[in-house]
């Protein structure tokens, strides 16, 4: 990556930049985006050990970013989600009537503790903040909750300019340390807190009302409902997705109906139409053959319009009779699947805890048990120097079984 000229007066602190990095990434085990505006957008993926060491051979100067979470494959996409890493909300202060003094202000002696979660990081991002949370990381099944939980702090900082485009978890934050070409500025931490959060304690210290074991006083439901949503949306997002990995992306004769689906999905997770799109597009080019870019754009625009007014309430049934999905492939899916499929998965479950209750606390069969309990007595007879018709005959058992076990043991 070639860094940006920066002029004389310009300073960028490779340090800072690497201590970000590391407090970010130090244990990520996926692929980590980093990115550059210079001036066009380009994006590069890395591990971390190739991240940390080379950071400064890989980062420049002016406008770069690094995702937050990581990846299974180099490739930024919701699917490709491997690890949870951190909460964040990007603050424009000024689309709000608060410059960043007020804002912070307002967060410190209003907010942390009581309504939203003191972050780990409060960062001067050049015309904003950064509000970053690092979380211990979760895997990519948690992600309807990361989003509920991404959902109520942007309602809460939406008063002071919160960016509702700015909530997915690919997205890509100014690294530490770097310019920021708009503001001529040094993006910089204003202030840090040394805490590791869980997304669980989160959840369970500002929204109660998502654990159904639990009763909340006073909480909106709206929250609950919400949460279900992200759940089925994220379900159905990785279902198609799915879909297309098991056919080879050959999905000729589908591919309309599929993207269609997918830019409608991606938008009601996301409630972003215009990611909606972008992922569309992204999903599209990996066919064996893909669309023309405008036929997608135009075929699939009824997406934005359903998902704006929520008008598609798709059954399983009614999705996998348009898919054609398979009872074979309807085995790797999360909520796409049939009554058969379900009766399946339930006999499987059946079966076992059925195994489960034959089995004791150390995970043995009464047989299995009973065996380990012979030979067990049958060594401690042995070291105490005892033959094997003694032991036979102090065990009530045959001469031939005490035989079998005594040459195993020590």
């Amino acid at each position: 990556m070639q860094a940006f000229k920066l002029k004389e007066n310009d300073e960028v602190n490779i340090d800072e930049s690497r201590k970000h990095l590391t407090n970010l990434h130090k244990d990520s085990e996926g692929y980590i985006t980093i990115a550059s505006k210079n001036p066009n957008y380009s994006q590069w993926h890395y591990k971390k050990e190739d991240l940390l060491q080379k950071s400064d051979e890989i980062i420049s100067s002016i406008n770069s970013y690094v995702s937050q979470n990581t990846f299974y494959r180099p490739q930024r996409r919701i699917e490709n989600i491997k690890e949870l890493r951190a909460i964040y909300i990007d603050i424009d202060c000024y689309n709000s009537k608060y410059t960043k003094d007020a804002v912070q202000y307002f967060l410190e002696h209003d907010l942390y503790g009581h309504k939203i979660p003191r972050p780990n990081y409060l960062i001067d991002s050049g015309r904003g903040l950064y509000y970053v949370i690092l979380i211990k990381p979760v895997p990519s099944m948690a992600m309807p909750l990361w989003y509920a939980v991404q959902r109520y702090l942007f309602n809460s900082l939406k008063q002071f300019g919160a960016d509702a485009n700015a909530l997915d978890p690919t997205r890509v934050l100014r690294i530490v340390g770097t310019m920021n070409s708009k503001s001529g500025t040094c993006v910089e931490v204003l202030d840090a807190y040394d805490y590791e959060y869980s997304l669980k304690e989160i959840q369970d210290e500002y929204l109660p009302e998502i654990n159904k074991k639990k009763k909340s006083k006073g909480r909106p439901k709206k929250m609950v409902s919400l949460f279900t949503e992200y759940s089925l949306y994220y379900s159905r997002v990785m279902d198609i997705t799915k879909i297309c990995e098991l056919r080879d992306y050959d999905v000729e004769g589908h591919r309309e109906v599929i993207l269609f689906l997918y830019r409608y999905f991606s938008a009601c997770f996301t409630e972003d139409t215009d990611e909606g799109l972008s992922r569309a597009l992204e999903l599209n080019a990996k066919f064996k053959k893909p669309l023309p870019e405008s036929e997608i754009e135009t075929d699939t625009k009824s997406a934005t319009r359903a998902y704006q007014n929520r008008l598609y309430k798709y059954t399983n049934t009614k999705l996998i009779e348009i898919l054609d999905i398979s009872l074979q492939e309807q085995e790797h899916l999360i909520t796409i699947i049939s009554g058969k499929e379900k009766y399946r998965r339930s006999a499987e479950v059946q079966k076992e805890k059925k195994k489960a209750k034959r089995r004791n606390e150390n995970g043995l069969t009464k047989r299995e048990q009973d065996k380990k309990d012979l030979i067990d007595n049958i060594e401690q007879l042995k070291a105490k120097g005892m033959k094997q018709k003694d032991v036979a005959e102090k065990l009530c058992k045959s001469l031939r079984t005490i035989k079998n076990y005594w040459s195993e043991l020590k």
